[in-house]
């Protein structure tokens, strides 16, 4: 055990000794030695705050207490260091300052540390998931162990030059965007000579090819490069880059069209990207707006927007105030949509925001004790709000500022601009569904609109052998109506669509009996001669599962027997048609597997294949299929999600019987075997 700790602690002086020569202030830190404090010092550091250890005191002070190294930050040092708390933040600043990331770095036992060389003075603080380690702190340093961990390093490069300009630019990434500072369309301006490549060949080790060629291909699209360019830089490296443990060999050829594919998607998003720009998405909208029953957050979101406020902005309380005031919202909105019982989405703040000490934009103010905390806001991107409300990209209504005057406008110009847009064939209780309101405020806001309603009615024509279509009139059944169908003369009379009435008029009408069926009426802003009645043919079987729909029974022997026989021919034919196979990716498993994780673990399970062709069968949770992705390969991962029996069935009739079994066998065979 001795011996143990004199290695390690010969390893710590040589350590120390190294960097003081390299001109970094060390001071031991108490590590193992001290289970409950391992981060203090082994000994009052202050003075060496402000000039470095010879080597004599350094040898000194390593051979006592020292437990782990600890190098001292600031101009002393000439040193700062990013403090990262977990993996994802570091990712993202990779992903937002690439050329800031390839510094040297050490890996925590939470998250890492960069390392940056700058002679300018900057104060120690926090971030929202990490530290600026600046002047009067001090970091652990590799080899020190502290509980088991060792401190490593990722990433030997020299440690990167910062001037004053990229100091404020790195602050102002972690800290205070204001507000009056849009940041419009325009595309991020990146070094010309940050290299794709190498960027590639270090990310492809830890997120796979796919991904590492896709993020590569992002930072260069957003740098301006143009596509051919960024073929030509990246298409080579990826081709023989090696492929990981697991993943199934690729032929050159493929792997080139796997590249072209996964540029291709690269460029395409930039194209979504740009057709986000008209506004907030109208899901977006509508899930606010059904969820929450209020205007508040999705009108505050479109005054933000409007007055060109764009993602990761930052502003405060009072910026947002003032905002809304010129939009026609309230204060008291606006506290219910940053910090009141609006705020929230599914556990989710929408607009997200901090605490933050340090508000200097300059990034050189060094005095922080006594400065008050203060509350700071970021304006959420359309990928954020789409992945906090849980709905699908979908181009967005422009509206204009008079629009968000009030809640009632707001609602009104949403549905106004959809009619205009779509002119649909809806319910009208799915369009008072989709702004929060009921059928009763739709009409009024076709008439305030001048919306004209055109009817819409399916038919098909009455016969001896039809008659099983039309529904038996029960006991507590309506005599003398049937809604939502009836029975139509040539003369427009119309009688209710009971069995015994279509009977009767066929043996004593001598023209034609229509089967009438009103469905959804189409809308749109035009003149009057856009109303009316339309009528168009439909089938019997459509004509069933609208009734169906509605509540009503059917009394078909004849076609529940036919469907019977189709069961029994399928026989065990069910039992491999029980699973869906789902292809997963990274980006698709938020999507498909959910974060409580019980529904997919009980009705499914992940499923790969080794190198050898056999199958691997593991639980349907969303840290085992990343896992997996990284074992097997994107795309190389399927989600096996068990059908209920009524998918499994009309899908083994639909295979057995092929066209000639009509839908309405089907839905009625899953129906009395489900």
């Amino acid at each position: 055990m001795k011996s143990r700790r004199k290695v390690a602690e010969n390893a710590l002086t040589e350590r120390a000794l190294k960097l003081v020569e390299a001109g970094l202030s060390v001071i031991p830190v108490m590590g193992d030695r001290s289970p409950r404090e391992p981060k203090k010092p082994a000994l009052r550091w202050r003075r060496f705050q402000k000039r470095i250890a010879s080597p004599a005191e350094a040898q000194e002070m390593f051979g006592g207490e020292a437990g782990a190294l600890g190098i001292v930050c600031g101009r002393v040092s000439q040193l700062l260091v990013v403090d990262f708390d977990d993996h994802l933040r570091y990712r993202r600043f990779c992903r937002h300052l690439p050329q800031y990331s390839d510094s040297y770095t050490v890996k925590t036992r939470r998250g890492f540390h960069v390392y940056f060389r700058t002679a300018e003075r900057v104060p120690s603080h926090q971030f929202d998931g990490g530290d600026i380690k600046g002047e009067k702190s001090y970091v652990v340093a590799a080899p020190s162990k502290i509980g088991g961990f060792g401190y490593r390093c990722v990433n030997d490069r020299p440690r990167l030059e910062l001037g004053k300009e990229d100091i404020d630019r790195i602050l102002n990434y972690f800290h205070v965007k204001a507000a009056a500072q849009p940041v419009p369309g325009e595309r991020p301006a990146l070094v010309e000579s940050i290299d794709v490549a190498v960027m590639y060949a270090r990310l492809a080790p830890e997120i796979g090819r796919n991904n590492a060629l896709y993020r590569s291909a992002s930072v260069a699209r957003d740098g301006g490069w143009a596509r051919k360019r960024t073929e030509e830089c990246l298409i080579g490296t990826h081709i023989e880059e090696a492929a990981g443990p697991g993943h199934k060999a690729e032929l050159p050829a493929e792997r080139l069209r796997e590249a072209v594919r996964t540029i291709e998607s690269a460029y395409r998003s930039e194209a979504r990207q740009l057709d986000a720009k008209a506004g907030i998405p109208n899901s977006v909208r509508e899930a606010l707006l059904q969820s929450q029953g209020s205007t508040v957050v999705a009108r505050l979101l479109d005054a933000m927007w409007l007055a060109g406020w764009r993602a990761e902005s930052r502003f405060t309380m009072g910026e947002a105030v003032a905002l809304a005031r010129e939009y026609g919202l309230n204060r008291k909105s606006v506290l219910q949509a940053l910090t009141g019982d609006r705020s929230i989405f599914n556990g989710r703040q929408i607009i997200s925001r901090r605490y933050v000490e340090y508000l200097d934009t300059g990034g050189q103010k060094g005095r922080k004790r006594g400065r008050p905390v203060e509350l700071v806001f970021e304006t959420p991107s359309v990928g954020r709000l789409l992945e906090v409300v849980n709905a699908p990209w979908s181009p967005s209504d422009a509206l204009h500022p008079a629009d968000l005057a009030a809640a009632s406008a707001y609602r009104m110009a949403l549905h106004r601009e959809y009619i205009r847009r779509l002119k649909p064939r809806i319910a009208l209780a799915v369009l008072a569904q989709r702004i929060g309101v009921n059928e009763r405020t739709i009409r009024r806001y076709n008439e305030a609109l001048g919306v004209k309603a055109r009817e819409c009615v399916g038919f098909f024509e009455l016969a001896r052998d039809r008659l099983a279509c039309l529904p038996k009139r029960r006991w507590r059944a309506a005599k003398n109506a049937t809604s939502g169908f009836w029975l139509e003369l040539k003369e427009c009379q119309r009688f209710p669509a009971w069995r015994h009435i279509g009977a009767r008029l066929l043996k004593e009408k001598a023209g034609k009996v229509r089967v009438c069926l009103r469905r959804a009426s189409s809308y749109s802003i035009a003149g009057a001669d856009e109303a009316g009645v339309e009528y168009e043919r439909m089938s019997e079987a459509e004509f069933a599962r609208a009734l169906r729909l509605r509540g009503v029974e059917l009394d078909a022997p004849g076609m529940v027997a036919r469907v019977g026989e189709l069961a029994r021919r399928a026989g065990e034919r069910v039992a491999s048609w029980r699973y869906e196979r789902i292809q997963l990716e990274y980006e698709s498993v938020a999507r498909c597997i959910a974060e409580d994780k019980v529904a997919e673990t009980i009705n499914g399970y992940l499923v790969a294949e080794d190198a050898e062709g056999a199958e691997v069968r593991r639980p349907a949770l969303r840290g085992v299929a990343y896992r997996m992705l990284k074992e097997f390969g994107n795309g190389n991962v399927f989600l096996a999600l068990r059908l209920s029996l009524r998918e499994t069935i009309a899908s083994v009739a639909r295979q057995i019987a092929g066209e000639e079994s009509p839908p309405m066998a089907m839905d009625l065979m899953a129906r009395a075997l489900a």
